[in-house]
């Protein structure tokens, strides 16, 4: 899991002295002077969290949410101010700010929330033994903003649902020697709760596991090649 936070501000000492309480406690940062700048480097899939100041010359802070919201919905924003510009902050709200913080900022709030962010990071779990297809899927949905993470195999998913659960499963039928609804059950009695959606380039295998599955447990089926939006369209 990423812990590559971005730091924006038109101070540089602020910048600095932020990002070296950040790296203390184990991010790893990337520094911003500007509303532009930060849009360019927030396009990175590999950017956890943007932490950044609203009054900037140039692009503002608000702003430069709005355009990193348009290219990775995903992305978690949190805005620092000094000041109440109460239509400013109200703006930022409507367009997706995580969190609205007043300068000079309570660093163990801060802390708190970023580490919240992070466990929440992984919402996207995809499972497929083709090593290929797996990292130019995962890819795809991290370009769109959502945090996504891989198992190449069964036993990998499993022991990674043990230890926390994602809201979203994206399974890969043809897995190993097991049978396609062997794996269901396998993700099933591990997370009952978790979103499940299965693909694959067999249309007869995807048509009778959906078919024969038990009511509730898949959530939408694929057949491959299918275009990223479809994907993105059945994630919660």
């Amino acid at each position: 899991m990423t812990r590559r936070i971005l730091v924006v501000d038109d101070d540089p000492e602020m910048v600095r002295t932020l990002s070296d309480v950040l790296e203390l406690h184990g991010w790893e940062t990337v520094a911003a002077y500007s509303g532009d700048e930060a849009v360019a480097l927030a396009a990175q899939p590999d950017i956890a969290v943007v932490v950044m100041d609203v009054r900037m010359p140039g692009l503002n802070g608000v702003e430069a949410l709005r355009a990193i919201k348009a290219n990775r919905p995903g992305t978690r924003v949190v805005l620092m101010t000094a000041y109440a510009a109460r239509d400013l902050l109200a703006e930022a709200e409507r367009d997706g700010a995580l969190k609205i913080m007043p300068k000079p900022v309570a660093l163990p709030e801060l802390l708190a929330l970023l580490d919240d962010a992070r466990r929440q990071e992984e919402t996207v779990l995809v499972v497929d033994d083709d090593a290929d297809f797996l990292h130019s899927l995962t890819d795809l949905l991290r370009a769109r903003g959502i945090a996504a993470a891989e198992a190449k195999s069964l036993d990998e998913a499993l022991h990674r649902l043990e230890r926390q659960a994602p809201s979203a499963v994206v399974l890969d039928l043809k897995l190993e020697q097991l049978t396609p609804m062997d794996a269901v059950l396998a993700i099933k009695r591990v997370s009952p709760a978790v979103l499940l959606i299965l693909y694959s380039g067999n249309r007869e295998a995807l048509d009778e596991t959906v078919a024969t599955a038990p009511a509730g447990l898949v959530h939408g089926a694929l057949l491959k090649p299918f275009p990223i939006e479809r994907l993105v369209e059945l994630l919660p």
